[in-house]
Parts: structure tokens; sequence; C-alpha cells
């Protein structure tokens, strides 16, 4: 892990398959005990591989009380915790350690859970849908650059965050992940660059 290290992305399956993942594991660790990354998560849920939900969860919660963002599809978080509401789920990963908690829902858009104890919901955003492969990965990346975007790219001003702002920032995100699913593929889009500012207005 780089020493200058400021903001990390990890899960999927390598997140939950040893001995890769407890590697992976002890690496966060040690970055979320330093307080000065961001650290996002996403354990992109595959039943198949997974198996039972019960040992899922065990595996699930590890990586969530080491992140600070919390990203999950409504399917998966309904898979890992049978009958239960978005809302529990998303407190529950709070109180285990994550400062934001999203959950996308498809074309309803997503919900975000904050630790301040504020929760909303964004809409959904009409798309000519071709693929939907990577749509969450491209979800949780305009979710990031939104954050950094806006500054928000420490434990600290994320927990300080304003509702405003993070609604920006998911709706970001779900612009984002509609683009991508009106392309073949796994290619989303990339964002403009900022225009120069000058260092002293005239």
């Amino acid at each position: 892990m780089p020493a200058d290290t400021a903001v990390l992305h990890f899960g999927s399956v390598a997140s939950w398959t040893p001995p890769g993942s407890d590697h992976i594991h002890t690496a966060v660790q040690r970055l979320r005990a330093q307080g000065t990354a961001l650290i996002s998560y996403d354990p992109n849920i595959r039943p198949a591989l997974l198996g039972d939900a019960a040992g899922a969860r065990h595996a699930v919660e590890r990586s969530v009380g080491v992140s600070h963002i919390v990203k999950a599809s409504r399917e998966d978080a309904e898979w890992l915790y049978p009958g239960t509401g978005i809302e529990r789920i998303a407190a529950r990963w709070i109180v285990l350690g994550a400062l934001l908690v999203v959950v996308t829902d498809g074309a309803a858009g997503a919900h975000a859970f904050h630790t301040s104890g504020g929760g909303f919901s964004r809409p959904g955003r009409k798309a000519a849908v071709v693929d939907t492969v990577r749509a969450g990965d491209a979800f949780t990346a305009g979710l990031l650059g939104a954050l950094l975007r806006s500054e928000l790219y420490t434990p600290q001003t994320l927990a300080a965050a304003a509702t405003a702002v993070l609604a920006t920032a998911v709706d970001d995100a779900v612009l984002v992940s509609a683009l991508t699913c009106e392309r073949m593929g796994a290619d989303p889009p990339t964002a403009l660059p900022r225009p120069h500012q000058p260092a002293h207005a005239p």
C-alpha cells in the first residue's frame, strides 16, 4: 500500500475469497487505523460463490467494519439479510463503522444513509438500456468522483458532510451509471476536465 494513499476502493470476489481476502483485510485495516485515507467498499455479492448468507454476512461485515463508504445493491443487501429492510441494514453497517451507506435500487435510483442519522433517496434516470455490465462499478466511480470534487476525501470531511452535498454526489453517481447502461460493455463516461482557474481573479 503506497504511503500516500488518499482514497482506496476494494470489494467483490477478492474481498471475501481466502487466502487473498485476509491479506486485503489486513492492509485495509491498517489504512483505516491511520485515519487519513477514505476507504470505499462494495461487497458485490455472488451467491453461487458465497454459498449461504450467514457465512457471507460474516465476511461482508468484517469489511464493512474497516470502511467509510459502503455501496451495495438492494438485491445484494436483501440476500445478505433476508426479510430485513434496507434502512435497518444500513443502520447496522453504520454501527459497524461506515460513515455513508448507499444502496442502489435499479431504475428507482439510490438510497443513502449517513452517520449523522440522515437518510434520503434520489430518483433514477431514464436510460435506453443496452447493457448493464459494470453499472454498479460505474455508480461507485461516479460517487467517489463527485465526493472528491466536493473535497470530501477524508473521513473527517465525509462525517461532517451536508445532506445537500451528499445528495448531489449520489445524483452524479446515478447519472454515470445510467450513461454506462446505454453503452455496450464496461464503458463508463469520463468527466470533463475542469477549466483552468486563474490564481487571482481580475
